[in-house]
């Protein structure tokens, strides 16, 4: 559309021109003597148009030449760095369509701008991972820390050892990272899942803390993270009474009555012989939710109140008539006070409900209390057949 205007627009003046001749009747002298030339106005006219638009045709011309050095090292230049953005983008399809080979090729010994190599080598280095390259991986994240890419090589590199579960040299790339930037959620995340490795459960607490004030972990992920850590470390602390019922106190009220919570708690409390406390733990939890887990922790508690401790079974057995566990749990706690008839038929209903090896084994030891060898032997022997099936 462009040239056809620009055509139109030529004729037009062409056209104006030619009138403009026709009607003109100036001339133009041009005297060196002896010559002497007698033109037209518009022929002098167009002739200088001519002569200006020739000079300017012949300046571009050799304002062309001279430059044309340079303009051959810059299309020669556009040209390769065409090629290296195709071999890049080459090397990420290859990563993208799980082609670790030829990404790991390719990112491995791509040269460009100091930017994109750093990249290319930390993409490089996934690619030798999903290979089980380890020395390449290295070199690699060695590479892209050299060239302005470290956060992204250290993170990575935190990733892939604890793929391989060596927490230990991922806390050490973690700690690196946070050099360069110690608020990183997925340095967070990672880091979280690193202390969980090795154990260390108060920075578990710190981190969980950390990460849930700017809502980058899932609320089941994080609340089963925090149980687990409020759990373990007051396992930790089961040898510290002093640190033992501080750590108990600063733990939410919703997570005292959760079941592994609880547990772990009630058998803190029972090493140092709080066996008190841990009734009061796994009433506390029974009461919120039930549990089949908690209940034969409670049948080998011994309270300062036993009867106290067999009224609550009991009553917990209105609600819960056939489980299994807690028949058993009142079987043993009336054992324990020598109510050798209630501890009897509560076995046999435990029995009669599932039968289990430490049912079995509870029932030849109270046959064996009352002199009945012969059917202690037989329990004995369902417990045995019991414990191979399983």
């Amino acid at each position: 559309m462009r040239w056809l205007i620009s055509l139109l627009i030529i004729a037009v003046l062409a056209v104006a021109l030619a009138m403009a001749g026709r009607y003109d009747p100036g001339y133009v002298v041009l005297v060196y003597p002896p010559w002497r030339v007698e033109i037209s106005f518009i022929g002098f006219v167009l002739a200088v148009i001519g002569m200006i638009v020739g000079g300017i045709v012949l300046l571009r011309l050799a304002v062309l030449t001279l430059n044309l050095p340079s303009i051959v090292r810059e299309q020669r230049a556009a040209r390769a760095a065409r090629k290296r953005d195709e071999n890049f983008v080459g090397g990420l399809r290859a990563l993208a369509e799980y082609r670790f080979q030829d990404a790991e090729q390719s990112l491995g010994q791509w040269q460009g701008d100091a930017a994109r190599i750093g990249l290319a080598r930390v993409l490089a280095a996934r690619a030798a991972q999903e290979m089980r390259a380890a020395s390449q991986r290295e070199r690699y994240i060695r590479e892209a820390s050299e060239h302005d890419a470290e956060l992204a090589a250290q993170l990575f590199e935190a990733e892939a050892r604890l793929d391989t579960k060596d927490a230990a040299a991922a806390l050490v790339a973690i700690n690196r990272a946070k050099e360069i930037a110690p608020q990183h959620t997925a340095l967070l995340r990672l880091e979280l899942k690193a202390r969980q490795m090795t154990g260390q459960w108060d920075e578990v607490d710190r981190l969980l803390d950390a990460l849930t004030r700017s809502n980058a972990l899932e609320p089941g992920i994080a609340a089963q993270t925090r149980r687990l850590a409020y759990a373990e470390n007051l396992r930790r602390r089961a040898d510290d009474d002093r640190g033992l019922l501080e750590y108990w106190k600063k733990i939410p009220s919703e997570f005292k009555t959760d079941p592994w919570v609880a547990r772990a708690a009630a058998r803190a409390f029972m090493h140092r012989g709080g066996h008190d406390t841990a009734l009061d733990v796994i009433e506390a939890a029974l009461g919120r939710e039930w549990n089949e887990d908690l209940v034969p922790l409670y049948g080998d508690l011994r309270g300062s109140s036993p009867t106290r401790q067999i009224e609550q079974a009991e009553k917990w057995l209105h609600a819960h008539p056939r489980d299994a566990q807690l028949l058993l749990a009142l079987a043993q706690l009336c054992s324990a006070q020598q109510l050798w008839g209630k501890a009897q038929s509560y076995l046999e209903a435990s029995l009669a409900i599932a039968a289990t090896a430490e049912g079995h084994i509870r029932m030849a030891e109270l046959k064996t209390q009352s002199g009945q060898p012969g059917e202690a032997c037989q329990h004995y022997q369902k417990a045995l057949a019991l414990c191979r099936a399983d």
